[in-house]
């Protein structure tokens, strides 16, 4: 039944298609319903739009910027500004919405700061928040009071800058130098299972624009130049993948096979190659593999020219035939 502005519908009337002005009995079932109509708690299936208010019967409903949604309201999808109440479910949310404690499988986009330290877990395979945790060096035991707590990530990864009063039986209070190490967040690991700490991977809490995409998220890679250029992390992968078929990482004899930022300030590489692994296991195997004949090159060695070999090897005295350790041609 096709219904225009001024008819009224019963309760028994089905798929019907209503204009703005009329008004709606709980049996109306399929209704598509334009700006200003109020609605019943027996719509089911209902498109609205902003302004509308709805009641807690409604389902599958699609709301726009400043709809109120109450508790029944199910598979909503809510942009930003929108106040979400506790039963709202399958969310998607993006900055500046409140959560309450019962909204489930929630993705929530940069607004999630709390986390200070970021690693790269084996064992998930993916980026974690990091946990810091502290030992003595001497027993390794976790019974150590520092003297100071950490400043930066030197006072983390450098041994010997900060020490402790290590508790433990073994020690029996003596001045024991203290050994920092990092686990994942994300799984219940062993007591001395340790994550490789990302130092260049931080909490945006300053909402800092990617130099790529000029969007904001958190975390984000932040590179040592003296600006501090931030990039997001899928525009970090892309800039990476596009380096790599292009050979055109840099060897340096510091910090390795690397990229600088991109920008192009100077003193900006990459100082850890474990950031790598965020681009995936392939990727990060092309990395491997090019960061080790570039090594070879640049040192002086060659690499084997045999069909599905490609090994590269040191020389270790002049000559005018080399026979490759690996394949022995």
């Amino acid at each position: 039944m096709s219904i225009r502005k001024g008819e009224k519908l019963t309760g028994g009337d089905i798929n019907t298609s209503v204009r703005k002005g009329e008004k709606l009995t709980g049996g109306d079932i399929n209704i598509s319903v334009r700006k200003g109509e109020k609605l019943t708690p027996g719509d089911i299936n209902t498109s609205v739009r902003k302004g509308e208010k709805l009641t807690g019967g409604d389902i599958n409903t699609s709301v726009r910027k400043g709809e109120k949604l109450t508790p029944g309201d199910t598979i909503t999808s809510v942009r930003k500004g929108e106040k979400l109440t506790g039963s709202d479910t399958n969310t998607s949310v993006r900055q500046g919405e409140k959560l309450t404690g019962s909204d489930i499988n929630t993705s929530v986009r940069k607004g999630e700061l709390r986390y200070q330290y970021f690693v790269f877990c084996k064992e998930c395979q993916c980026l974690q928040p990091g946990k810091l945790r502290v030992s003595c060096q001497s027993c390794k035991s976790g019974y150590i009071i520092l003297y100071r707590d950490p400043d930066n990530f030197d006072d983390v990864q450098q041994r010997g800058r900060i020490n402790g009063e290590c508790k433990s039986e073994q020690c029996n209070g003596q001045q024991r130098e203290v050994e920092f190490y990092f686990k994942c967040t994300g799984h219940q690991g062993e007591e001395r299972e340790t994550a490789a700490v990302l130092k260049h991977v931080r909490p945006n809490r300053k909402h800092r624009l990617c130099v790529v995409c000029s969007e904001t998220g958190s975390p984000v890679m932040v590179f040592p130049c003296e600006r501090r250029h931030v990039i997001c992390l899928d525009c970090f992968k892309s800039y990476c993948v596009v380096r790599l078929n292009d050979r055109g990482f840099t060897e340096n004899e510091n910090v390795g096979y690397s990229l600088p930022c991109p920008v192009g300030c100077p003193n900006s590489l990459i100082e850890d190659p474990h950031h790598f692994c965020l681009l995936g296991v392939d990727q990060y195997e092309r990395y491997k593999s090019f960061a080790t004949e570039e090594y070879v090159l640049q040192n002086g060695g060659v690499l084997c020219p045999a069909v599905g070999c490609g090994s590269g090897f040191l020389l270790t005295e002049a000559s005018r035939k080399v026979t490759c350790p690996t394949c022995q041609v």
